[in-house]
């Protein structure tokens, strides 16, 4: 409290305490304001001359000067003053709120705001922004999944993208230095435009689907020229999968921050910033193909259109043929030269060979069983020449007894078919042969017990040097393996040859160079009033996925969590049938869908609450604009 000179004390009131006294409530008038403010000022100027007249220089009990005691009064004061603002401000900032709460019925939230751009937007726009969601299916067919971009809370909503189909043009795919596929499907190009309000980011996540009995190739990269693709990630959906692919945002400078940031920089390191910032730019483009498998087949296999259509097991067997085997095309494909066969018979030829590229397999498969039931039979029966061989002082007739039982039990794979072969069923008469010996009284010497056990197996220690060598050959050679794919190293990078020049028109001749947009949406938005909220965005994938699978048809969908290296497995596998699909890739693809997606994100420093009161800002009007 404040003391006038005559010692009265002055009570403060606020604007907050006044307002409360009245129970109709009232808005002080400018005069009364006035007043206030005189009253603060004379109330301030009676309280420095009291401080002047008792701490002066007279009195000589003062440790303390004027200007000290004048200080920490002021000090004292300030912070009252700054919290009498405080509430104030809050006060009248929930009136606020409370007003704009009963003007439209309820609190507003991020997710309301979105809805109502989205019917605005609908309102507003000629072309209305779609849900990015894409059915992946042939004309005049049932589509075989889904693709789509949602939100990875519960409710799974869809963004919504401004959507224009491009040109056709030949894309380019590398699979590895030596593999690069051709795509001539569609393409298209989706504008998102997102918003953050504080630092608060929506989740959301790729999701790919598949039907029964149905199966497409989803690849994910970045777009590194006017028709070339980089691809990062991929992975085969088929027979209900469900797969969720998290998406992760980077939200770049804006163009005004860069040049406020770089503004004290050296021209070399400028320079370098700008480099940096345009490879950022052009690599903010993210990029989704959509492969489908059944029409790329009937192309390789010389079928015509829509001959696999009901063929869903000949389709399984020439997937895992290709993924598993690598089996080359040209052994599976339909033979004959005839334009004029049949459907029928041109199917049952593809059936044919690949019912005799299986039956080679088996064979293989079988042919290896037998190499090492063999390799298993002989090391059992070089076991117990080794038990014969011993002296007869050497050795004790239970324990030997033992021992041959345990090397059977060792050898015999629970009732597999080494126990039943000839040589293991030798080993119980062996065994009978030991007991007999050590029951009867050595006749001989150990020399000639040794030789009289040999006569029986003297050819057969004549392609044996050693039982323990051979013992440990049998433990240390590797098993063989089925045959399988093998991996795919993919050690391309991409190349990309890009202007400088941001008024270079992304319409080529050879197609639509989708590296320059986020370039020319940076320069447009830098002279619009908008050039501190807009950021342009990089779209990259998480490294753990989500999918959902059934094992068969009798179970149900069990949710796994794809890690980096069953994720590389998974890309390993796709880029298999890739190269086979296109004869390593001199075979183009026309059944694919390109979407290319280019992002940008309105950011809002405070809440929306915080933005429409605080900062008197029309979040709308904002987005509008950006929009």
């Amino acid at each position: 409290d404040v003391q006038k000179a005559d010692g009265t004390e002055i009570e403060q009131k606020s604007v907050l305490r006044l307002q409360n006294s009245s129970s109709e409530g009232f808005v002080l008038s400018p005069n009364d304001i006035t007043k206030l403010l005189n009253e603060h000022v004379e109330s301030m100027a009676a309280a420095l001359a009291k401080v002047q007249v008792e701490y002066s220089a007279d009195a000589e009990d003062n440790i303390v000067a004027v200007s000290e005691a004048t200080l920490s009064l002021l000090t004292v004061h300030l912070p009252h003053l700054c919290n009498n603002f405080i509430d104030s401000m809050a006060y009248v900032e929930n009136m606020m709120e409370e007003q704009l709460t009963a003007a439209i019925g309820k609190r507003i939230t991020a997710d309301d705001l979105d809805t109502f751009v989205k019917f605005h937007n609908a309102r507003l726009l000629c072309q209305v922004p779609q849900p990015f969601s894409h059915a992946v299916r042939r004309p005049k067919h049932t589509p075989v999944g889904l693709v789509s971009i949602e939100s990875s809370d519960d409710e799974h909503k869809c963004i919504h993208t401004h959507t224009r189909v491009v040109a056709n043009s030949t894309l380019k795919m590398p699979l590895n230095a030596a593999t690069v596929l051709e795509l001539t499907g569609k393409q298209y190009l989706h504008g998102w435009l997102n918003h953050r309000f504080e630092r608060h980011h929506n989740d959301y996540q790729l999701v790919g689907r598949a039907r029964q009995f149905s199966a497409y190739i989803l690849v994910i990269g970045t777009m590194t020229g006017p028709n070339s693709i980089e691809p990062k990630d991929a992975i085969i959906v088929q027979n209900k999968d469900e797969v969720m692919i998290p998406l992760l945002l980077n939200e770049l400078p804006t163009a005004k921050e860069f040049k406020d940031a770089i503004k004290s920089l050296s021209p070399e390191q400028q320079s370098f910033a700008r480099a940096y910032r345009s490879m950022q730019l052009q690599s903010s483009v993210f990029g989704c193909v959509v492969i489908q498998i059944k029409p790329q087949l009937e192309a390789l296999l010389g079928l015509p259109r829509n001959a696999l259509d009901k063929e869903m097991k000949l389709t399984q067997h020439l997937m895992e043929l290709f993924t598993e085997y690598q089996v080359p095309s040209d052994l599976l494909s339909y033979s004959g030269r005839s334009e004029g066969v049949a459907l029928e018979d041109k199917l049952d030829n593809v059936r044919t060979n690949v019912k005799s590229v299986t039956d080679v397999i088996e064979g293989e498969k079988k042919k290896q069983m037998e190499m090492a039931k063999a390799k298993t039979d002989m090391a059992i029966e070089q076991k117990f020449q080794s038990l014969a061989e011993c002296s007869y002082d050497s050795y004790e007739p239970q324990s030997m007894m033992m021992s041959c039982e345990e090397d059977i039990s060792c050898y015999d794979d629970g009732g597999s078919s080494v126990a039943s072969s000839p040589r293991s069923r030798a080993a119980p008469r062996m065994m009978a042969r030991v007991a007999m010996a050590s029951a009867a009284p050595p006749p001989m010497s150990t020399a000639a017990v040794g030789s009289r056990n040999m006569i029986g197996h003297r050819s057969l220690a004549k392609t044996v040097p050693t039982v323990a060598s051979y013992s440990a050959k049998v433990v240390d050679a590797p098993q063989q393996k089925q045959p399988t794919r093998t991996e795919i190293v993919t050690d391309f990078k991409g190349k990309t040859d890009l202007s400088s020049d941001i008024g270079t028109s992304i319409a080529k001749s050879d197609g639509v160079d989708f590296t320059l947009l986020p370039q020319l949406l940076d320069a447009a938005v830098e002279k619009t009033d908008e050039a501190s909220a807009l950021r342009s965005t990089i779209i990259k994938t998480g490294q753990s996925w989500l999918r959902n699978r059934q094992e068969n048809l009798l179970s149900g969908l069990k949710l796994k969590r794809l890690l980096a290296d069953e994720l590389k497995l998974e890309k390993i596998k796709a880029f298999d049938l890739l190269d086979a699909l296109s004869r390593s890739g001199s075979l183009a693809i026309e059944s694919s869908e390109l979407h290319v997606i280019v992002a940008v994100t309105h950011c809002f420093e405070k809440d929306i609450i915080g933005t429409i009161i605080q900062d008197n800002i029309n979040p709308i009007q904002k987005l509008e604009s950006s929009t």
